[in-house]
């Protein structure tokens, strides 16, 4: 239940979406749901990299000490 008033709250807004049933709001749908998703796979790229990094340096300050 929640999850599905997530996804509708995230569809394309009233102003600038068709009829809810055509192809197009479809299309727009699925469109920004596409971009929520390759935000998404950026971030946590970004977030594993800086988890690697600090991982890798308390490694480097250890073998230092």
């Amino acid at each position: 239940m929640t999850s599905s008033l997530f996804i509708s709250s995230v569809i394309a807004c009233v102003t600038c979406r068709p009829d809810p049933g055509s192809l197009m709001a479809q299309a727009q749908d699925k469109a920004v749901l596409f971009m929520l998703a390759a935000l998404a796979l950026v971030f946590a790229v970004l977030f594993y990299t800086i988890y690697s990094f600090a991982r890798r340096q308390k490694q480097f300050a250890a073998s230092q000490a």
